[in-house]
């Protein structure tokens, strides 16, 4: 595991999440202007300059795969030079292994290679949950979940109960894709750690501090968006 990893985020008392990281794919400049105790930074293959710095200034950052268009040679090698320029740098939330989008069987068989590569260079593991069957994760050989796929698998019971497990299990849960105040909500009530979305960091001078706030909100806050 990764020095300076967070640990998995208190549960308030009806079981949700009371506070949750955002994580956002922006520049180390955001990081400073934008610091909060729950703004984390997404890295991925093609964006992380300054990631030394982050590290650094103690904000905590973990590293997409980038594989949401497709997997092939030319997007793991850039990959695999991420990881390597990342390796054993503090503060690391979690690193994902390749994926293969609503391909849970096409994930699995991705998986041990690249959790190895993770793990190669001192940093945490995250498996990509998708769509595809309903069997356990690799839970002995993973330091992360990550809850992706489509909604049907995000929203639904099979992937609440695995969220249980990892936290029962001690790993971070983070969920991707989560650009509104409702599905932030949903994300606290399974006990997530962490989630990203693209809206917080494409309009961040108007919706960053915003999802900020509905993040570290108590559980008692009504979210209607």
């Amino acid at each position: 595991a990764c020095p300076g990893r967070a640990r998995p985020a208190a549960l308030a008392p009806d079981g949700e999440a009371s506070v949750v990281m955002l994580l956002v794919c922006h520049g180390h400049p955001t990081m400073v202007a934008h610091a909060r105790p729950n703004l984390g930074r997404l890295i991925q293959p093609r964006h992380y300059s300054s990631i030394e710095a982050t590290a650094r200034a103690g904000i905590p950052w973990a590293a997409d795969n980038d594989a949401f268009g497709g997997w092939d040679a030319e997007r793991a090698e850039r990959w695999e030079e991420m990881l390597e320029r990342c390796a054993r740098l503090p503060g690391c939330l979690f690193a994902t292994a390749p994926d293969v989008v609503g391909d849970r069987d096409m994930t699995d068989m991705m998986y041990e290679q690249g959790a190895s590569l993770i793990m190669r260079w001192g940093l945490p593991a995250a498996y990509v949950l998708q769509d595809g069957g309903e069997h356990d994760p690799p839970w002995g050989a993973m330091d992360a979940l990550f809850i992706g796929g489509t909604d049907a698998l995000k929203l639904g019971p099979f992937a609440a109960a695995m969220a249980r497990e990892a936290k029962r299990r001690g790993k971070h849960v983070h969920m991707g894709r989560v650009n509104s105040a409702t599905r932030i909500r949903y994300a606290k009530s399974i006990g997530c750690d962490s989630v990203d979305g693209q809206s917080w960091a494409k309009w961040k001078d108007r919706w960053l501090d915003v999802g900020l706030d509905l993040c570290a909100a108590g559980a008692q806050l009504r979210l209607d968006a």
